[in-house]
């Protein structure tokens, strides 16, 4: 059953990942998609992929952002009922080593993109009185900490996603709209597999996840997937960990 058919979807950080992934299972289940992004080439190829709109886009830009929704919203002939706010960046530093340029940018694209996204199709959604679904990815980084990688300024970030994902549900459910978050934890993605996966990884997978094993983009797209469905339409404010039970063990 094709669960999203007439449902108009946007994906941040839908060139790759995550978003990608997610991208490609809401078009085989009907929905008409467009990918925002800011890597222009990789949007290119992934938009002809799965053959739907692009927008190169920056997150943290406000102005070029509304611009984007609503430029993604007269696409795909009227306002965008699910987002999907997958656009994020990883940093590992030690916390006394983060520079204030470091954590601003880190929290500017992650928490700041998201709810400047978040803000701007829920806007068109009241105006139009349509309902709709929005889903965050946060992080496992959110829920507990990991001395082998140190990223305090990520951790925030999540954990703000986190925090809004809840305080926006609360606000915008009278409205319709549900608002959620997945929280995966180490997954197989470019962005880990750039910087490769050292020992202290594989240990990580060995000692602390007790499925023994890395999560695909996939599985986690079925997730958020389901969350933006009308399959979850009594779930709101909810932060689902997706980390073959690491936050459990």
């Amino acid at each position: 059953m094709k669960q999203f058919s007439g449902r108009r979807a946007l994906v941040t950080g839908g060139a790759s990942g995550i978003g990608l992934a997610t991208a490609r299972l809401l078009c085989k289940q009907g929905a008409n998609v467009v990918l925002l992004d800011r890597h222009a080439e990789t949007l290119k190829k992934a938009a002809a992929e799965l053959d739907v709109a692009r927008v190169t886009c920056d997150v943290t830009e406000p102005a070029a952002l509304d611009r984007a929704v609503a430029g993604a919203a007269s696409e795909l002939g009227g306002a965008i009922d699910v987002l999907i706010n997958a656009a994020g960046v990883y940093r590992i530093e030690p916390a006394v080593e983060i520079t204030p340029v470091d954590w601003s940018e880190v929290l500017d694209i992650n928490l700041r993109g998201s709810f400047l996204a978040a803000r701007a199709v829920t806007r068109a959604l009241i105006e139009a009185e349509q309902r709709g679904s929005i889903v965050n990815v946060a992080s496992i980084s959110a829920l507990r900490g990991y001395a082998a990688e140190p990223a305090a300024h990520y951790s925030a970030s999540k954990a703000g996603v986190v925090a809004m994902t809840r305080q926006l549900a609360v606000e915008w459910a009278r409205h319709g709209i549900r608002v959620n978050a997945v929280c995966p934890g180490v997954i197989d993605t470019p962005m880990l597999r750039a910087r490769g996966y050292p020992e202290q990884g594989e240990e990580y997978l060995r000692g602390s996840v007790p499925l023994g094993r890395m999560g695909t983009a996939e599985e986690v797209a079925s997730c958020v997937a389901f969350l933006a469905s009308d399959m979850a339409s009594y779930v709101t404010g909810a932060a689902l960990p997706i980390d073959g039970g690491a936050t459990a063990a």
